[in-house]
């Protein structure tokens, strides 16, 4: 055991350095439909500047999955994108239960405007 100690301490200590860093999303831009970040294609996670208003998932610098929180911290949007068909959306209120999204948008208008204001600021990237 003594001998695959030098082998794990580096692994320990990347292991925990990238956990500490979280990419936002004034951090990437765009090649195209690709997220780029320091570079290259970005797989991982990217975060709102307030780190808690929404995540978004990439994988290669395509994007897999978003999710949007209500101020609880719960989820109140989260979406699967597929290569094929349309991306499967769910909505929740703020204790977790299903709504539809005409629902939503009246009731959590504030989180409908965040997503539409960092939309826009993505678009522009």
């Amino acid at each position: 055991m003594k001998h695959l100690l030098p082998f794990f301490l580096p692994l320990l200590a990347l292991a925990f350095t990238a956990c500490g860093k979280r990419v936002h999303i004034d951090e990437i831009s765009f090649r195209g439909d690709t997220v780029i970040y320091e570079g290259a294609p970005y797989t991982g996670d990217i975060w709102t500047e307030d780190e808690s208003t929404g995540r978004f998932r990439t994988e290669r610098g395509i994007l897999r999955s978003l999710t949007f929180y209500h101020r609880n911290g719960k989820e109140a949007i989260t979406m699967q994108v597929s290569e094929q068909g349309a991306p499967h959306t769910e909505i929740f209120d703020e204790q977790g239960q299903p709504m539809d999204m005409m629902t939503f948008q009246t009731k959590y208008a504030d989180i409908w405007i965040k997503m539409a204001m960092i939309q826009g600021e993505l678009m522009m990237k």
